[in-house]
């Protein structure tokens, strides 16, 4: 067999194809091993070769800055967090594929409680209508974009008078002109805004599209897990991981510090015009409000960046050079945190037991409407505040998962909002004369909120009323009902008929009224104003009781579960009225969550001898951590909602009156004039007969004698103040002229800052002082306007007999390395060169208000161990609401260190906020028991009622 095969061998190699078959061979392999060498050895050498490459600057972030208190507590600091990205790679081409792909996302990042990070100039509101939530210019800086133009000037008429519905629904594709994005009807129109969000980002992110845009910040480990388990159905998602902003102890320095989020493209053009363009991007971080924008030059650090080759489809395909970025400078503060929690801390609690004081188990509303001296709250506006101010959400009442208690009660509501409707369809039937104030107190609310529902939903048109004309002026005086009204309106085209759907169709006047009824109890069913108003009435016709209400506080979490007080409110062994008082004084229920009045209040505390200011207190607050990096949107909506106002900075900007704490000043003036002496006294009359309009003292019918400038700031005698205020407007003549008297106080006012904000680094109303009424405005009234923070500079200047300062928040900025890179010293803003007797009559008679004999509240300030000078105020507000409470003051009293000034609107009486400065300086300076100051509950206020 061998020989057999090698017989064929020698045959094969001594035939004539042996040659020609060993050449192809050799040729088959070198081509074998060239396509091996170059697909498999130097395939990738060679593919990117090929490809079209672009070599570009990739940003590296920059870690911001800390912010500190002035011990170097952290109150602001980054911590790291993953970051949902999309790359725009080119894979998706149609709308359809984007839009689903971003849904799919959308969905992945919600599901596990994470929400999309941008914010968006459309929004829908509480009703579900869609709405701008940028101004005016903002507005038409996104119609420039959307609409493809290059300048605002250049959009039509049409384009910038386009609502945010026509703009919404020309995003979406629901126009017949060109869409940007086609989110077709299959996505709900939540849904679809939400795409829109993240399309939007995209579509600014135009010209620099291998940079990925930002999703979503901080997400949930689930939701890193669920995109990286999706990412074949997500190209161009990725996820890094970056820092995000947190804030330590939030509520108590939100106001201060306010918070980051994505920066706007309006703001990303203004640092451009400002020269900082290589800085910053769509993709960054930076300070929405407070010291975190006040600082972000020196907080947001340098990118460093990486040069980077990517192919055509954006891929990176090589990383070159790389410069690190510099992270953000930190910024300490004055502010003491530990003296900042104490007091907002107390304030709170003060607020408390002011409520519990005036909180009445009946319908008695004390003097409300004849004076603001003795107001009470009935426990029945309790009940019905936890739904005015959404802490029982009557909107979960008709869900699939209400409780039984929940169904019930809203069962309620429809009975009773049905025997609305079916009154109002009487009283605003076609050509019914029934006039507002004919009936119910209730029914007239009713009318008057349907009035102005129509002006604010446009549909009668406010700005075409003739308010000269006759009918109005009948309805504006009570002589013609509603109904007659409208259809008057009708007739003079004063109703946008546009927003009634009507049809091509000629209808008459009583039709077209009979259509704007129909609409009217449309908009009015799904109004939740309107409903809250039927469910007061429910609560005051005794049909939903104040058990059922606390009750629900359990079914909906406000309170957590307890199955003991929960079974003695059922069974009747507590009333309503007990558990709620009983949980306000726990602060289970907090005067923020109630919103009565009062519910706020403020507190500045200044170093007198710096103008440093040690605390700046505004109560109620809010969780900035939840508003930094990624807007909790159902957050940030409750919270302008929310009827106690939490995100007002108050020391800033909120103004009142000063009332009596203006004293000072017009002493000032007076004495530093010559109109008054030290030492001479003016006898109080108790009516001031030298003006027609004759004011009075505020003891009147009593009066305070004879009194001179360090009893008249002890006892806050007005008739003396009056005649200062007299004097200073008599001419060389002997005429009496407000103006020339208004031009000397505002001489000494503007001394002590009145003139100009506080200095501080924030955001701050500018003050007012009164330009009417000299003998008025001698005692604070007038229009003199102030916030709390310009009060707290004039009594610092009292304090320290002249230094005005512009107080300051900021203390000193050090870099990454501890390097100093500022040192900051408040400002002098002036310098007040009065007679040594006029800063010892203005001393003197602070001293006196808080421990004179005839001191209305020399009894707080007892068992402190040091002496505190101060001045009460009070600011009327109307005789519906209780006045206004202040206090400025300083202490120790022979040698200043600091300046308390207090604020509580609708607070009752200075007094209350007097006691409140008290504590204060009881914790300050560690005075006897300040540890059970500390951990005492909340307390009936006594009655510390004074009538500056």
């Amino acid at each position: 067999m061998l020989d057999n095969f090698l017989e064929g061998l020698k045959r094969i190699i001594k035939s004539r194809l042996m040659p020609v078959s060993i050449i192809y061979f050799l040729l088959f392999f070198t081509i074998i091993y060239q396509l091996f060498h170059l697909q498999i050895v130097n395939g990738d050498e060679y593919n990117n070769e090929m490809e079209l490459k672009t070599e570009i600057k990739r940003d590296l972030k920059s870690t911001r800055g800390n912010i500190r208190d002035r011990t170097g507590k952290l109150l602001a600091y980054n911590e790291l967090s993953y970051t949902v990205t999309l790359e725009d790679i080119g894979e998706l081409q149609t709308n359809e594929e984007k839009n689903a792909m971003i849904y799919d996302l959308i969905q992945i990042i919600e599901k596990h409680g994470d929400t999309i990070a941008y914010d968006f100039p459309l929004a829908f509101n509480k009703n579900d209508e869609i709405e701008f939530t940028v101004d005016k210019n903002e507005e038409l800086r996104f119609k420039k974009d959307i609409y493809y133009h290059s300048k605002i000037e250049e959009l039509t008429t049409e384009e910038k008078n386009a609502t945010a519905k026509e703009v919404y629904d020309y995003l979406r594709g629901f126009t017949d002109i060109r869409s940007m994005f086609d989110i077709t009807e299959e996505y709900t129109d939540e849904e679809a805004l939400k795409i829109m969000t993240v399309r939007y980002a995209q579509f600014m992110n135009t010209y620099r599209k291998y940079l990925p845009i930002t999703v979503a910040m901080n997400v949930d480990d689930k939701t890193v897990a669920a995109v990286k388990e999706n990412s074949e159905k997500l190209p161009g998602v990725d996820i890094l991981q970056e820092t995000h902003r947190v804030y330590a102890d939030s509520k108590y320095f939100a106001h201060i510090l306010g918070y980051t989020g994505l920066i706007t493209q309006e703001a990303l053009d203004e640092i451009k015009s400002n020269g900082q363009e290589d800085n910053y991007t769509l993709t960054d971080q930076v300070g929405k409000s407070g010291i975190e924008k006040e600082y972000e030059s020196y907080l947001h650090g340098l990118k460093g960046y990486e040069t980077v080759t990517v192919n055509e489809s954006n891929r990176v395909l090589e990383v070159k050079d790389t410069v690190e970025p510099v992270a953000g400078n930190d910024i300490y503060l004055t502010i003491d945190s530990d003296l900042q929690k104490t007091t907002y801390d107390l304030l709170e609690k003060q607020i408390a037991g002011i409520l519990v004081s005036k909180i009445t188990n009946s319908t008695n509303v004390g003097s409300k409407g004849v004076s603001a001296a003795d107001i009470l709250i009935p426990i029945y506006d309790v009940y019905f505040a936890l739904i005015n101010n959404n802490v029982i959400d009557i909107n979960s009442f008709s869900q699939n998962d209400a409780t039984a208690l929940e169904k019930s009660v809203h069962q309620k509501f429809l009975n009773e909002q049905k025997n609305v409707f079916r009154q109002l369809d009487s009283i605003m039937a076609l050509n019914s004369k029934t006039l507002n104030i004919s009936v119910s107190d209730e029914m007239e609310g009713y009318l008057t909120y349907i009035f102005d529902l129509l002006q604010k939903k446009g549909i009668l048109i406010k700005d075409s009323i003739e308010t000269t004309d006759e009918k109005y002026l009948d309805y504006k005086g009570n002589k013609i009902s509603l109904s007659e009204f409208l259809q008057h309106a009708l007739s003079k085209n004063w109703i946008d008929l546009n927003k009634l759907d009507i049809d091509e169709k000629y209808y008459s006047t009583d039709e077209l009224y009979g259509k704007l009824m129909e609409y009217t109890d449309k908009i009015l069913t799904d109004d939740g104003e309107f409903n809250k108003k039927i469910y007061r009435s429910l609560v005051y016709s005794y049909k939903l009781s104040g058990t059922e209400i606390c009750l629900l506080l359990f079914d909906q979490g406000v309170l957590k579960y307890n199955e003991d007080e929960i079974a003695n409110l059922q069974n009747g062994n507590i009333s309503s009225y007990s558990f709620l008082i009983d949980k306000i004084k726990k602060l289970k229920i907090t005067p923020a969550q109630l919103a009565l009045e009062p519910c706020s209040g403020s507190a500045v505390i200044t170093d007198t001898k710096t103008g440093d200011v040690l605390a700046l207190v505004s109560y109620p607050s809010y969780d900035n951590n939840k508003l930094a990096n990624t807007v909790d949107s159902k957050y940030y909506n409750k919270l302008f909602d929310d009827k106690a106002y939490p995100m007002l900075n108050r020391p800033l900007q909120s103004k009142t009156a000063p009332g009596s704490t203006f004293k000072m000043v017009s002493a000032t003036a007076g004495l530093e004039e010559g109109v008054i002496s030290p030492g001479e006294k003016i006898i109080d009359k108790g009516v001031f007969e030298k003006l027609s309009h004759s004011p009075k003292c505020w003891v009147y019918p009593n009066n305070h004698g004879a009194v001179d400038t360090i009893h008249a700031l002890e006892v806050s005698c007005n008739y003396f103040f009056y005649e200062v205020g007299y004097r200073l407007s008599i001419t060389p003549t002997g005429k009496f002229d407000s103006t020339l008297g208004l031009e000397k106080l505002q001489k000494y006012a503007t001394m002590y800052g009145f003139d100009a904000p506080s200095g501080l680094e924030l955001s701050e109303y500018s003050p007012q002082i009164s330009g009417e009424d000299s003998v008025r405005s001698a005692i604070g009234q007038g229009t003199n306007n102030y916030t709390p923070a310009q009060l707290a500079r004039y009594v610092t200047t009292i304090a320290n007999s002249g230094t005005a300062y512009n107080l300051t928040l900021l203390d000193k900025i050090m870099d990454v390395d501890g390097k100093t890179v500022l040192n900051n010293k408040a400002t002098v803003y002036n310098k007040l060169d009065l007679k040594a007797s006029t800063w010892e009559q203005l001393h003197k008679g602070m001293f006196e208000v808080v421990n004179g004999q005839q001191s209305s509240i020399d009894h707080l300030f007892k068992n402190l161990n040091v002496q505190v000078a101060g001045k009460t105020g009070t600011a009327q507000q109307s005789t519906l609401h209780p006045n206004h409470a202040l206090f400025v003051s300083y202490a120790p009293f022979e040698k200043p260190e600091i300046s308390v000034v207090t604020t509580i609107p609708n607070g009752y009486a200075s007094g209350n906020a007097a006691d409140f400065a008290s504590k204060i300086y009881k914790y300050y300076f560690k005075a006897d028991g300040y540890e059970e100051l500390l951990e005492k509950g909340v307390t009936e206020i006594e009655n510390t009622q004074t009538g500056d």
